[in-house]
């Protein structure tokens, strides 16, 4: 049975007959695992290639029933074997007559001339048509015609040869006008061409010929024909029997004449900036033996031109040539094909196109062999991986490669040794100095905020920056804050970021890189797109798909290495704004049902985290009832400190779930993730924003009519509105909140409590001992000995303010006794009332002692609001009875941690610190 490709797609059965197919997209199924004949073929892979980069939700099921369609027609020799992580069609190379094909070209290189013809005319013959002819779409097509092509071309070029060789010029004219009709200016088939006419007596048409060919390059190229074309000319001209060209070996020489290559593009029109990564390849490359210097970063970075502007610089170092090309990595086409490359640098180099070798090892060879002790600068532009790179290295130390790519290739940097040199976005210095360029000096000092203002816009990305300079240079009536107002419209900066005409902009860029991913990656970018932050962990990004954490960090990674995301410490990953706004463009493709899922999925993990983290935070912690969506994978958080880091990291993204639950109406979600947000800044002392969140809560509260989460804000209010010296509302809000206990004497007893702590904040201390016994009474009558313990202890803090440190010491003493074994934040604060009691008494070493264990229990407990209280006052302590040399270090360590927490007394101690310090 075989595989025909050279043309429609036909399966051909071992009698000879065309086995019926049937759907369209079934022969293109067929044709991608022909041309991968047994290598394994990704799912992945497949369902990229058959519906041309936009697989349907159905086409997975779609792909499995056509694959169940081919086994059922296929066999003699030919097997549709199952492998991970796709499928692989086994056989002979010669069920495929594209290997077929091959394989004969290879025979005939070598071969005498009379077999080189038979087996070249048996190659040719098997082509009958344009390769894949049937085949819908154009990804598959675009991906193997042009070399094939190539091979059938040079295929037509050396039977001619050979057919010259034997005198019978005359077969070969019908193939080579054929060829000359389709590819008009191929020199070396319009010289053989020119030559067949001249031995067969028909030197008008051979001159004709020759003069419509110059005619054409100088019109379509600019360029004079080359020295094979002008020698058939002239042979012409002087009626000599024609020159038998070379047949093609590995091993051919170029022409000696054969001028250096100066391949390299020109530089970019306003190249700004880069000293640093100028510095860094210089340091990296200059001078060294078999360097390979590979620059990644972002789509419209500015890779190619810092590449350039580098290549320039140093092309004198390298007088045997500069070789440059285009691989095409992330075009909207396939990937350049390695043989194709090989074929322009070995033209380049002198060869040619009968002296090409046929396969890509072979070239290779030829390649590595022109450049032997050569000293030439190559230069790979647009790298999608490191197989499309490998072919393409010289073999000579004298050699220096440059490389870029949007992917990290970090096997280059492994098996290759190559340097690698991640490429930023501008500075912002820089990135104004770009669009100085571009518009011109007196049209952006008009304007400085605006030019500020778009470069953030722009991401201080080249490409958008380069954009937006052109749609200002072709708009002179325009002011630059004009585009700065269209650009601060999200919905639409991406499009106004692009030239439609030219297929070119930002989303476009984004785009192919999208195409370019796996599912699953793909599957997480479109997510990121719910996403309300700047940065993520893979924890939250498994809560988006529904996964488990390992599988979301490799997605995560694939992301990286694509330079859609960047990881900004271990396991945390940030994006560009454009990247954002490309995401959100994608997740509004999906469906809406499906995305609000995913919102809810993401929203109850920072609340069941949260939950968890508040639980060191705070005593007293009733947890929530499971959510919804219970994550699979979260972070184990086993400490105060863990929790306070956690916050502290997710603080941005917590905000932004609160209000994304907030605008959405979800109000149960909403007063939850206000009450942990409130826990954290409580720690923090952030009087302000607790009192944001307290009216958030409990305006969701009071909407579900959930009277015991309303009474949980209201004194959450009050102790806030009392730290910030509004005691009259702070009062109400506390006895609300006793009204609404409806026999709870739980909540009641949180009421009593913390209706004494407002009043102590307003030296009411008479009415606060009085609400605080009161509290006391219901603290006993329930049996709560932790509250009790927390309720004497601000019992003590009253009478140590109506300066009673006896009284105080044993209220506070008697509370230490009151704690549970299992040690809490409430059991350190009581620690620092002894101290300060003792402190009052005039008993210093009662006090540190009191002071320290504080501390080491703080420390334990990982309570860094406690540790600071502790440190500060075991200095105030040392101040009194060993001087300010001994107190300071431990001002200063109180210091480090007001200022880690973002406390109020920071400032205060700063100024103690400096009005002691030495002179």
């Amino acid at each position: 049975m075989r595989v025909n490709l050279l043309g429609p797609v036909e399966l051909v059965s071992a009698g000879g007959e065309a086995v019926r197919l049937g759907a369209a997209k079934r022969r293109t199924v067929l044709a991608a695992l022909a041309l991968e004949l047994n290598r394994v073929v990704s799912g992945d892979r497949l369902l990229d290639v058959v519906w041309d980069g936009s697989p349907p939700p159905q086409a997975k099921a779609a792909l499995q029933g056509h694959i169940a369609q081919l086994r059922k027609v296929l066999g003699a020799g030919v097997a549709l074997v199952t492998r991970a992580p796709g499928y692989v069609l086994t056989g002979e190379r010669a069920a495929v007559d594209v290997f077929r094909f091959e394989d004969l070209l290879v025979a005939a290189r070598d071969a005498p001339d009379e077999d080189a013809v038979r087996l070249l005319r048996e190659a040719l013959a098997l082509w009958r048509g344009p390769v894949l002819a049937d085949v819908p779409g154009d990804h598959l097509r675009e991906a193997v015609s042009a070399r094939l092509e190539e091979l059938r071309l040079v295929a037509v070029q050396e039977l001619a040869t050979r057919l010259t060789r034997l005198d019978r010029a005359g077969e070969a004219v019908s193939g080579l006008r054929d060829a000359v009709d389709a590819n008009p200016l191929r020199e070396a088939l319009v010289s053989r061409l020119v030559l067949a006419l001249h031995l067969t007596g028909r030197q008008a048409e051979a001159l004709a010929l020759f003069h419509r060919t110059r005619e054409r390059l100088a019109d379509e190229l600019g360029v004079d024909p080359g020295p094979e074309l002008r020698e058939a000319y002239r042979v012409v001209l002087a009626g000599d029997a024609a020159p038998t060209p070379p047949v093609d070996r590995v091993a051919a020489e170029p022409s000696r004449e054969h001028r250096a290559p100066a391949q390299l593009p020109r530089e970019h029109r306003g190249f700004v900036g880069r000293e640093v990564e100028l510095s860094d390849l210089d340091a990296s490359l200059n001078g060294q033996d078999s360097a390979i210097g590979l620059l990644v970063g972002p789509a419209g970075v500015g890779k190619t031109a810092l590449a350039l502007r580098w290549a320039h610089g140093v092309a004198a170092d390298f007088p045997d040539g500069q070789l440059f090309v285009n691989l095409r990595g992330f075009d909207e086409t396939e990937p350049l094909d390695p043989r194709t490359a090989l074929v322009g640098f070995l033209r380049a180099l002198g060869l040619t196109d009968s002296q090409i070798a046929v396969d890509l090892e072979d070239q290779a060879a030829q390649y590595r062999s022109l450049l032997a002790g050569r000293r030439v600068l190559v230069f790979l532009d647009n790298a999608r991986s490191a197989e499309q790179v490998r072919p393409l290295l010289p073999g000579s130390p004298r050699c220096l490669v440059l490389v870029t790519s949007r992917h990290r290739l970090d096997d280059l940097v492994v098996t290759e040794g190559a340097s690698s040199l991640h490429v930023p976005t501008l500075p912002e210095e820089s990135a104004e100095h770009l669009l100085v360029a571009l518009l011109g000096r007196q049209r952006t000092e008009q304007e400085p905020e605006a030019v500020a203002e778009l470069v953030e816009l722009c991401d201080r990305l080249p490409l958008a920056l380069r954009i937006a300079g052109a749609r200002l240079a072709s708009r002179p009536r325009w002011t630059i804050q004009s585009l700065v107002d269209e650009l601060r419209d999200e919905q639409g900066r991406l499009s106004a970021l692009s030239l439609p005409e030219a297929g070119r902009g930002v989303h476009a860029a984004l785009a192919v890189s999208y195409r370019e991913l796996p599912e699953g990656a793909a599957r997480l970018l479109r997510r990121l797109g719910l996403h309300p932050g700047t940065d993520l962990d893979s924890y939250a990004a498994a809560a988006l798909l529904d996964i488990n954490v390992v599988s979301a960090r490799t997605h995560l990674r694939t992301l990286a290495y694509a330079n859609l995301l960047h990881e900004s410490t271990p396991d945390r990953y940030s994006r560009h704004d454009l990247v954002r706004l490309f995401t959100h463009h994608l997740a509004a493709t999906e469906s809406g049902v499906d995305n609000q899922v995913a919102t809810n999925r993401l929203l109850d993990y920072y609340l069941h985290v949260a939950d968890r983290a508040r639980a060191h935070l705070s005593d007293h912690v009733r947890p929530f009832g499971p959510p919804e969506h219970r994550p699979a994978s979260f972070p184990e958080l086993s400490s105060h400190a863990a929790a306070l880091d956690w916050f502290t990291l997710e603080e941005a993204n917590l905000g932004l779930a609160l209000d994304i639950a907030l605008n959405g109406g979800q109000r149960e979600r909403t007063w939850q993730l206000a009450l942990c947000l409130d826990a954290f800044h409580f720690r923090r002392g952030n009087r302000l924003d607790r009192l944001a969140l307290c009216r958030i809560g409990l305006a969701a509260t009071r909407e579900l009519g959930d009277r015991h989460a309303e009474a949980t804000f209201l004194l959450r209010l009050g102790s806030t509105l009392a730290d910030l010296g509004r005691i009259e509302e702070a009062v109400r809000a506390c006895r609300r909140a006793a009204s609404l206990a409806d026999g709870d004497r739980h909540l009641e007893l949180a009421a009593l409590a913390n209706l004494g702590y407002c009043l102590m904040a307003d030296d009411q201390l008479d009415r606060a001992q009085e609400t605080i016994l009161e509290a006391l009474e219901v603290a006993r009558e329930v049996g709560d000995n932790r509250s009790q313990a927390s309720i004497q202890n601000n019992l003590a803090n009253v009478l140590l303010r109506k300066h009673q440190p006896e009284e105080a010491l044993r209220h506070a003493r008697e509370a230490l006794g009151l704690f549970p074994s299992a040690p809490s934040k409430a059991h350190t604060a009581t620690l620092h009332t002894v101290g300060a009691a003792s402190q009052q008494l005039g008993r210093a070493d009662e006090a540190l002692e009191s002071y320290r264990a504080g501390l080491a229990l703080a420390a334990r407990l990982g309570d860094r609001y406690q540790e600071a209280l502790c440190h500060r006052a075991i200095g105030d302590v040392l101040e009194q009875s060993e001087g300010t040399a001994a107190a300071r270090p431990h001002w200063q360590a109180a210091l480090d941690l007001y200022r880690d927490l973002r406390l109020p007394d920071a400032d205060d101690l700063a100024a103690k610190l400096t009005l002691t310090a030495c002179p």
